[in-house]
């Protein structure tokens, strides 16, 4: 049994890491930086395809909460109710329920966004969508402000999950 807590430990505080780390990065540095350019922005987004971001990062974001159920489930011996009524029960429940909803708007809302604006940009830089242009631009617009949104809700209840995580069993 301790074999597996610190394996289900590592593997949830690494991925974690990674998880959060990738959509603070993404929200406050790399979404700001290429939006002024749409064919920056199909080039970077082309670059972390061809690097197998999309496919790492969904993994990555279940281990996290994969790892932090199986463990939530030894803490409290089988989901037992009276751990729940206890401040670690609570604070590690409600920072689970926020990974989990920066998990489900993550992958079901920001990512679709991300990979539409990216196809959008993509035909903004074929020279036949010239007459379309107008349109495109406004798309682009519209869903990079919606992915934005998306980004930012995900990331922070990521943040709030790290602080509940980071503070349990402390309380």
């Amino acid at each position: 049994m301790y074999a597996e807590l610190l394996a289900l430990r590592l593997i949830h505080i690494l991925s974690a890491i990674i998880w959060l780390g990738g959509g603070i990065l993404t929200a406050f540095f790399l979404i700001p930086a290429i939006s002024g350019s749409p064919a920056a922005m199909g080039e970077v987004m082309a670059g972390l395809k061809r690097r197998r971001f999309f496919v790492f990062q969904p993994i990555i974001a279940t281990l996290t909460i994969l790892s932090g159920l199986r463990l939530l489930w030894i803490d409290s011996a089988g989901f037992a109710g009276s751990y729940f009524d206890s401040a670690t029960g609570k604070a590690f429940s409600w920072g689970g329920l926020s990974a989990i909803i920066a998990y489900i708007i993550s992958y079901a809302i920001a990512f679709p966004l991300n990979t539409r604006a990216s196809k959008i940009a993509a035909r903004l830089r074929d020279p036949g969508a010239a007459p379309e242009r107008e349109k495109l631009t406004r798309d682009l617009d519209r869903t990079r402000r919606g992915a934005g949104i998306a980004t930012l809700a995900t990331v922070s209840f990521g943040i709030l999950a790290a602080c509940a995580m980071a503070v349990a069993r402390y309380l």
